[in-house]
């Protein structure tokens, strides 16, 4: 185990999943949300299926198409729509701090669904972080904003994914998975589209570049993912997912001019304290299982 190593991964994922960020919410300045789920799942959808081309893998695996991976399909088809329809309408920032919230909204999930023992010091975690939520997003306030209830909905669907993913058979290729995830942005995009009546934009070049940028960092920040958190202890590289935060607001504040108030970064900082606290309190719950 290297853990310098698997932190800087984990640190270079999280500002390279920022960057990508970046460049979806540019392009969704010029490009309508339907249109735009179809280019990247199209695009990314069709990297997997040469990659499961070249090494032979089969699209009709056993159990492939199930219950299981379909429901994680659908789970990340609204994620994505969601999130898309957030970023179009919200800063940056906002949205970012709001995904802050993923691990711990994955434990009410894992304790009401899964039926894993979650201790009253996690569940106070997790009340902390919805507090944080409610702070950021800021219902009732002058700044209420009613589209980031759309990245609140995008957490829920990708706690679900990652829910059903837990529960997906481990012989089933990652790689069909991925390719599941992203192939069902296609049909997610064209109903979307036809459903919210948006039209057409024709793409230019600077489309396509920014595109390529946003599918190349994403591809960047998925690879330094695993890397990272297969070299290190989980316990310790996970909670510099954090980092993810910080680099949103430096781009939110360089690309975009956002600002973030005082309430909002009050809101972020219970999110981070509570999701370091579940982190640490995972680390010793393994410690007392191993001794």
């Amino acid at each position: 185990m290297s853990n310098k190593k698997g932190i800087s991964f984990v640190v270079l994922s999280m500002a390279a999943f920022t960057f990508e960020d970046m460049f979806l919410k540019l392009l969704l300045t010029d490009l309508p949300v339907g249109q735009l789920l179809c280019m990247f799942g199209l695009g990314t959808a069709s990297v997997f299926a040469a990659v499961m081309w070249i090494t032979g893998a089969r699209f009709d695996e056993a159990g492939a198409w199930g219950k299981l991976p379909l429901l994680r399909a659908f789970c990340e088809a609204g994620a994505a729509l969601t999130f898309y329809l957030a970023l179009s309408n919200i800063d940056l920032t906002l949205v970012a701090a709001v995904y802050q919230a993923v691990p711990l909204v994955i434990v009410i999930g894992a304790a009401l669904i899964l039926r894993e023992q979650v201790g009253w010091r996690r569940w106070l975690a997790v009340l902390l972080a919805l507090l944080g939520v409610i702070l950021i997003i800021g219902p009732g306030s002058l700044d209420f904003d009613p589209n980031a209830f759309w990245a609140v909905l995008s957490v829920l669907f990708v706690a679900g994914r990652d829910l059903a993913t837990r529960r997906i058979e481990e012989s089933l290729s990652s790689t069909l998975i991925s390719f599941q995830g992203f192939a069902v942005l296609i049909p997610a995009g064209l109903v979307w589209h036809f459903a919210a009546g948006e039209v057409m934009v024709p793409v230019s070049l600077t489309h396509l570049a920014l595109t390529l940028g946003g599918v190349l960092f994403g591809a960047i920040g998925y690879y330094f993912i695993v890397r990272g958190m297969r070299i290190g202890e989980v316990s310790v590289v996970a909670p510099f997912r954090y980092s993810r935060i910080l680099f949103a607001i430096l781009i939110g504040t360089i690309v975009f001019g956002e600002r973030v108030g005082m309430v909002a970064l009050l809101g972020i900082g219970l999110i981070v304290f509570a999701g370091l606290y579940s982190f640490k309190r995972e680390a010793q719950k393994t410690v007392r299982q191993r001794l």
